[in-house]
């Protein structure tokens, strides 16, 4: 055999076998990655996820996590959690975890039962969304007005100016046409459009379902709201309707805090 014939085959007999030994290398490194990492659902860098926020596409991630660092129950594919809600704000870069998420719709506990009130009859002092921790206040009606009406049977009263009645959570926000909006800015006095939309229902935008919510929840409500709902016990309600006699029922966002959320 011809010394320039040896010559090549060893030369393809080395290719071959630096092929093989590359090929061998990179399936040795994709296992061994594939036993290191997983996949795993963030919430996205410049995201937070608020409590019963409906989760948008654009609000999380996947990535690739060290297997060790993965908490248990974990969501490994975004399909797991696009639509769902949270029951607690999650922060940038946190992995969302299954059992954290619903899709309740804020259900009356035990004792409990759906009641919702007109927003002529609330004044919102806070940005409010379904699912906040609120207190609920009743600011006074002028002392000329209330001269004449009994000491209050169901609350006490302390001063001339509002009393807090109770804590409660926003279970709902609709519109006058019932349907949820999920959100509401303060506004101290209704203004000439929400009176219309009261009484002849609010005008709709056309938007898709999921865009509709997402839009929502970043205080550009795509309708009018006129309604907000609260799950109360009876002595709850009760004590709703008399306050309103005595003035305006006020209603706050109680904040919450990052450590009191984890």
């Amino acid at each position: 055999m011809k010394k320039q014939t040896m010559i090549v085959i060893c030369l393809i007999s080395l290719l071959l076998a630096g092929s093989s030994f590359y090929a061998a290398t990179q399936y040795i490194d994709a296992l061994a990655t594939e036993k290191l990492f997983a996949p795993v659902v963030k919430v996205a860098a410049g995201k937070e996820i608020a409590p019963f926020e409906p989760i948008t596409e654009n609000d999380v991630v996947l990535v690739q996590e060290e297997v060790d660092e993965i908490l248990p129950e974990s969501a490994r594919a975004l399909s797991d959690v696009i639509g769902k809600k949270s029951t607690q704000t999650i922060y940038q870069g946190e992995q969302l975890l299954t059992n954290k998420l619903t899709d309740s719709q804020l259900l009356p506990g035990k004792g409990e039962a759906r009641y919702e009130f007109p927003l002529l009859s609330i004044q919102p002092l806070t940005e409010l969304r379904k699912g906040d921790r609120v207190k609920i206040w009743v600011k006074y009606k002028n002392f000329a007005e209330l001269q004449d009406y009994p000491e209050p049977a169901q609350f006490k009263k302390t001063n001339d100016t509002a009393d807090l009645l109770f804590e409660s959570q926003l279970a709902s926000v609709r519109d006058s046409n019932g349907s949820e909006i999920y959100t509401l800015k303060p506004n101290l006095l209704p203004s000439p459009d929400q009176m219309d939309a009261v009484f002849h229902g609010a005008g709709k935008k056309t938007q898709p379902a999921n865009e509709k919510r997402y839009y929502d929840y970043r205080v550009q409500p795509t309708s009018l709201p006129a309604f907000l709902g609260f799950n109360l016990t009876d002595q709850e309600y009760v004590i709703l309707n008399e306050a309103m006699t005595y003035g305006m029922l006020q209603v706050g966002h109680i904040m919450v805090s990052k450590e009191q959320a984890s």
